[in-house]
């Protein structure tokens, strides 16, 4: 379908009907982060080989269809992918500052798995400061791809759909990490409370933010 085409499409998957080459090749990129951790937790790839050949090239291709933006010709798309960069973005603010001030409360660590992260990259102690620095990347580029797979599908729907994708994205987590022996949480209770209230907040801002700038369709940018 056309870009022309998509003008009169409003529907939460325009961006799809706009290019769905396009739209699944960006959103394939956007997936190459979290699936590092997840091919490292099944056995199939360790992380730094899936952060270099896989999780690399997606973000490299991602930031080139910014830069490029106005020669794509894909104004749905590239709006979505801004946009879920900067609602992936705030969103991890509201994420940390929730975990943060439920850790001061409850008896949890509210960010273990991020030096277990740098850990499993590094191969540094979990302590040190170079798995530390890695772990942070990889958990803003986690945030910040999460948020663009909720625009690149769902676009402008409304907000609730975000607090939605938050609880998704907390079932996973509830599924994934008691299956890692590296991952698991010392204390199941406090961790299920921080992590769904984090997780919630987290969905929730990228839903309103996305319901109030996230194109429906063509609204004539991008063209000449």
């Amino acid at each position: 379908m056309t870009v022309r085409a998509a003008q009169c499409d409003s529907s939460p998957l325009a961006a799809y009907r706009e290019d769905p080459l396009f739209f699944l090749l960006t959103l394939g990129a956007a997936a190459t982060s979290i699936a590092a951790l997840l091919l490292q937790v099944v056995g199939i790839i360790r992380m730094p080989y899936t952060l270099s050949f896989l999780t690399a090239p997606g973000m490299t291709f991602l930031l080139c269809v910014q830069v490029w933006a106005g020669r794509a010709r894909r104004p749905l798309i590239v709006n979505r992918l801004r946009v879920g960069v900067a609602a992936g973005l705030i969103g991890l603010l509201a994420y940390n500052g929730t975990r943060w001030v439920l850790g001061i409360f409850l008896p949890s660590s509210p960010f273990y798995s991020i030096a277990i992260f740098g850990k499993l990259i590094t191969a540094n102690p979990a302590e040190s400061i170079i798995a530390s620095v890695a772990g942070w990347l990889y958990h803003i580029s986690n945030g910040v791809t999460f948020g663009i797979i909720y625009t690149l599908i769902l676009g402008p729907a409304r907000w609730w759909f975000g607090l939605a994708w938050g609880l998704v994205l907390e079932l996973a987590m509830l599924i994934i990490y008691p299956a890692s022996t590296l991952l698991q949480p010392r204390a199941l209770a406090p961790f299920v409370i921080v992590s769904l209230a984090s997780h919630a907040l987290f969905g929730a801002v990228i839903g309103v933010i996305a319901q109030d700038h996230a194109l429906a369709r063509d609204s004539g940018m991008g063209h000449g």
